[in-house]
């Protein structure tokens, strides 16, 4: 099984062969941990749940990048109000 790769791809040129991976961003969520000076009080919360998908692809020699893909939940987030372009490509779910 592991000699299966190697055969597919030796017909392709490395910077051919691209590879896409998603993380969880969770842009609003605070450490579990802080670090507090002594006799300073330190409340803990409740876990942010807003996140978006995060998704990244280069090829295998890392000369060709795609733009970031960004996934959110709404279709016209209000954090893009009056943005006319992105560096990124974004999608909804």
């Amino acid at each position: 099984m592991e000699n299966v790769l190697p055969k597919l791809i030796e017909k392709f040129n490395p910077k051919d062969i691209f590879n896409a991976d998603e993380t969880g961003l969770f842009f609003k969520c605070l450490p579990n941990k802080t670090l507090t000076f002594k006799n300073e009080k330190c409340f803990g919360g409740k876990h942010s749940k807003e996140r978006v998908t995060l998704m990244v692809c280069s090829n295998m020699t890392g000369t060709e990048k795609q733009k970031l893909l960004i996934i959110g939940k709404s279709k016209n987030p209000r954090c893009f109000k009056g943005i006319k372009s992105l560096e990124t490509n974004y999608d909804f779910d």
